[in-house]
């Protein structure tokens, strides 16, 4: 018995993950909505330049600056799906927002601290 060929795609389930293939391409179903899924976070930036010369935590500068170089349309008050909120009482930033933003926000600020 031979599966018909105009058979659009092909459901195989392995372990939790399923996958599709679909005119020559696997795709997983798993791997892509986590992508897509927001994550919240919490960045402790209190070795970063957040600080007035009162010494106080102000880390608008650095939001900004996040927003601006971190896939900036999804920021947007009501179209964005990332969002980011100061949390004074560590010095930290909480941020939600999708996987591949994270991984380049780890990079910028990784990039603005001191090497060693």
């Amino acid at each position: 018995m031979r599966l018909p060929t105009v058979l659009p795609s092909v459901i195989l389930v392995l372990g939790l993950t399923v996958f599709a293939i679909q005119r020559d391409s696997i795709a997983s179903d798993s791997v892509v909505e986590k992508a897509k899924q927001t994550q919240t976070r919490v960045y402790k930036v209190s070795d970063l330049p957040v600080w007035t010369s009162e010494k106080e935590y102000d880390p608008s500068v650095l939001m900004r600056l996040i927003q601006a170089s971190v896939s900036p349309s999804d920021w947007k008050p009501g179209s964005g799906d990332s969002t980011m909120a100061p949390y004074p009482q560590n010095a930290s930033l909480v941020i939600s927002t999708r996987l591949e933003n994270h991984d380049k926000i780890v990079d910028l600020l990784v990039s603005m601290r001191p090497k060693n």
